[in-house]
């Protein structure tokens, strides 16, 4: 922008000279003068403020440019963020990237403006609280966070808990459970600890439930109670009426007398009590036999009561009076069969009809309560999850061929005999491959595809959790289209990683002992033609490793991420998770052989750049390499000396890298470099010329160094300068960090 100033004051300046050797009539001013000033300050004002943005959120530019100018937005890195028509930016994952703002107005020279957006992952809490347990009990912990979670008994005497929360209580004390959240493109990683405390089972008191049976009072109507009043039976007292007894008069005979024994007829009314007396049963002891699931009931089964009971006579289950606690849990009919209803605990309570003895009241009949366990029906899975598969192993494992029948590797534990036929598979596109009921997956077009696996039935933890767990699969054999257009610079790492190894050079102490006795050396400048070929030559890494498309004697036996020549240093792996300042720190491992931590005290290097290439998708793949390229020259120096040797730079370029040409020039117009092209006799300088890049970079110490493009490109016509861009971008501060990197499978050369 400072130079545009100057420009545009040189230009005034030049007119305003001419203006004194230019004839004029007296009274009359040069309108040639004047036209042309007004031209020159036609230029659209336009300003706006670098962005901070949470993944997963969104944050509108504030741009202002001159009344009447039309804006378009255009971002530099859709996967670390998007940019709407109307200037809205959407955080898409960690790391910074460049929103270019073009202001366009009729007459008006068009102006370019670039802020930095830096996107931070948001903070996530753990839903999860403190719990008491009985000893014994078993309880899924029911832990709720954006990522997935894994926990941590700090005492697994007293409560341990498995990969998906579910706890068992094993004896009295107290443990502290940690719940942690993993990481991910949008979310920080958490973790919360909670007490579970575990107590003694409480006993079971019968007095509660024996006083409770008192609502349906089913003793106070029992007939069997009032048995014993013989004397109403005996209605036999009405026909011994005292008019017929004298009938014997009629017979004088003395035999005749002995009949008086029959006229005390109460001696007959022993003839019905001789039915229910000896019938009357009393029950003297009851229980419910407690066995191996006699007290687990399913939803919609009926199961038998387990009632056992000791009486002087023939009782029958008929002879209780059977009541639920919760019949909206569980109903018992007169037979005490239980029906379950819903899922729930509930008490069965049987009362005799009967005392436990003939001199017993209705007070005295006894009273068993039984404890039941209505469930939902469940399968007899424990868990299930798709294995984590990343790095070179999700290249083929993860990638389904057109055709192709897969197996999609769900793994399943189980409590008995659950099985695969207890789960359902879905495919969230057909279209792109389906899924079979045993879970086997065919390639139908090419794309991404989820496959989701869930149990048909609950699980065994609660009775009503259904267990599901996804992965994702590429389908179609990869592109090298879809591997360029998918790669990613981290600038920020890179530009951490280059500071990081001129600490190193320039202090011993601070390197690992194993490079310590190499020299002292000055730091290294930053410079842009050397990051460019860095660039290049991750990236032709990375595309390789996908499409396995090395050339003869290219890919190195050791790691083919790190792959080199002379003048560069390499290393790279699987799984980094790791971003910005974080990962770049770990271009320590430089200095952990003598081979890398020579060539980085090398005093005959004077510049250097290192790249970090990323690239990852959604079936897993997440592929690092991080390249140094040192040069003893400047970029002006070696475009010399190449040209002294009849090449142009960028020929010497694609030469030493060992790149293919085309794929060299694809790298650099994907990734907007364009050092060794800036000629317009170049044989690709005109896949750039329609958009002059212009860059300015900050670095940690604070120094900038810039190369605009766009001084160099007038039209044919006018040779005047068609667009005037402006370039602003500001160093964020990072998060302290306590270790250099986490999660980072290094493998180096």
């Amino acid at each position: 922008m400072k130079n545009n100033k100057l420009k545009a004051l040189a230009v005034a300046l030049v007119l305003t000279m001419s203006a004194g050797m230019i004839p004029t009539t007296a009274g009359i001013e040069a309108p040639a003068l004047t036209t042309t000033v007004e031209a020159a300050a036609k230029k659209i004002t336009l300003k706006a403020s670098s962005k901070k943005v949470y993944a997963g959120k969104t944050v509108k530019i504030n741009a202002k440019a001159t009344k009447g100018a039309k804006l378009s937005y255009k971002t530099s890195n859709k996967k670390i963020a998007t940019v709407n028509s109307k200037g809205v930016i959407t955080g898409k994952s960690a790391g910074t990237a460049k929103i270019t703002i073009t202001a366009k107005k009729s007459k008006y020279k068009t102006v370019k403006k670039t802020i930095t957006v830096k996107v931070v992952k948001q903070n996530q809490s753990i839903a999860v609280v403190n719990q008491n347990l009985t000893a014994g009990q078993n309880k899924n912990l029911g832990a709720k966070a954006k990522t997935g979670l894994t926990y941590k008994s700090s005492n697994t005497k007293i409560v341990t808990v498995d990969k998906k929360g579910n706890l068992k209580a094993l004896k009295v004390g107290t443990a502290k459970i940690t719940v942690s959240a993993k990481t991910s493109g949008i979310y920080n990683k958490a973790s919360k600890t909670i007490i579970i405390k575990v107590v003694n089972k409480a006993p079971v008191k019968p007095v509660t439930p024996t006083k409770k049976p008192e609502a349906p009072k089913p003793t106070a109507t029992p007939v069997p109670t009032r048995a014993p009043e013989p004397t109403k039976v005996p209605d036999p007292t009405e026909t011994p009426k005292p008019t017929e007894t004298p009938e014997p008069t009629k017979v004088p005979e003395p035999t005749a007398t002995p009949e008086p024994t029959k006229t005390p007829d109460p001696t007959e009314a022993p003839k019905p009590t001789e039915v229910p007396q000896p019938e009357i049963s009393y029950v003297t002891s009851m229980y419910f036999e407690e066995t191996a699931k006699t007290n687990v009931i399913y939803v919609g089964e009926s199961k038998k009561s387990t009632l056992k009971w000791e009486a002087t006579g023939n009782t029958t289950l008929k002879d209780f009076v059977f009541t639920s606690s919760n019949p909206a849990v569980a109903t018992v009919d007169e037979n005490g069969t239980i029906t379950g209803v819903s899922a729930g605990d509930v008490r069965i309570t049987a009362t005799s009809k009967t005392p436990f003895s003939a001199a017993g009241t209705k007070d005295d009949c006894l009273t068993a309560t039984y404890k039941y366990h209505i469930k939902v029906r469940t399968t007899e899975i424990d868990s299930m999850y798709y294995p984590s598969i990343t790095g070179n192993d999700a290249i083929t494992q993860k990638n389904i061929g057109i055709g192709e029948i897969k197996d999609c590797t769900l793994k399943i534990e189980t409590m008995g005999s659950g099985s695969i036929s207890d789960v359902a598979f879905t495919s969230s596109d057909p279209s792109i491959a389906t899924v079979d009921e045993n879970g086997k997956v065919t390639g139908k077009k090419a794309g991404y595809v989820t496959i989701t696996a869930k149990t048909k039935l609950p699980s065994e933890m609660d009775g009503q959790t259904i267990l599901t767990d996804s992965t994702t699969y590429h389908v179609g054999d990869y592109t090298y289209e879809e591997i360029l257009n998918g790669l990613t610079a981290d600038l920020e790492a890179s530009k951490t990683a280059h500071n990081v190894l001129n600490e190193l050079r320039q202090d011993k102490t601070k390197r690992p002992v194993i490079s310590q006795s190499f020299p002292v050396a000055e730091a290294r400048d930053w410079c842009d033609a050397c990051y460019q070929e860095s660039v290049v030559r991750g990236s032709r890494n990375i595309i390789c490793t996908m499409l396995n498309s090395w050339n003869a004697g290219e890919k190195s036996t050791v790691n083919p991420l790190a792959t080199h020549g002379g003048n560069q240093n390499g290393y790279g792996g699987d799984g980094w998770e790791a971003t910005g300042a974080k990962l770049g720190k770990a271009a320590t491992e430089f200095f952990y052989d003598g081979g890398h931590a020579a060539n980085q005290t090398n005093v005959n290097d004077k510049y250097s750049a290192t790249a970090v290439v990323q690239y990852k998708n959604a079936a897993g793949v997440n592929l690092t390499s991080m390249i140094a390229t040192m040069s003893p020259y400047s970029y002006e120096k070696e475009k010399e000396n190449a040209l002294s040797n009849s090449v142009s730079w960028i020929a010497d370029s694609i030469k030493g890298l060992y790149v293919p040409e085309d794929q060299y020039y694809d790298i650099c117009k994907h990734f907007g470099l364009s050092y060794g092209m800036e000629n317009a006799t170049d044989v690709q300088a005109d896949v750039f010329a329609s958009e002059p890049v212009a860059t300015e970079d900050t670095f940690t110490d604070g120094s900038t160094g810039a190369v605009n493009i766009t001084d160099s490109v007038e039209t044919a016509e006018t040779g005047q300068q068609e667009e005037t861009e402006e370039t602003e971008e500001f160093e964020l501060s990072s998060e302290e960090e306590t270790n250099a990197v986490s999660d980072v499978d290094v493998t180096f050369e």
